[in-house]
């Protein structure tokens, strides 16, 4: 069965037990700390934007997909 996955939330949630500061974030995205938050509000993120995060908090998100395919 498919569940229901919300990456932003999960990337927030991975962000905080890592304790990272905003400005980490907006200068490695390059982008500004608005954009940075609302990132974390959407359910999808570009797989490239996805890979970059994985980067940035040393953790594969894309393995939180590929565990729910049904084969």
């Amino acid at each position: 069965m498919y569940k229901d996955i919300h990456i932003g939330h999960l990337i927030l949630v991975k962000w905080k037990e890592l304790d990272f500061s905003i400005e980490r974030a907006c200068n490695f995205f390059k982008i500004s700390k608005t954009d940075v938050e609302n990132m974390f509000s959407q359910k999808s993120l570009d797989t490239e934007l996805l890979l970059k995060w994985s980067k940035l908090l040393e953790y594969d998100f894309f393995r939180i997909y590929s565990q729910h395919l049904i084969l």
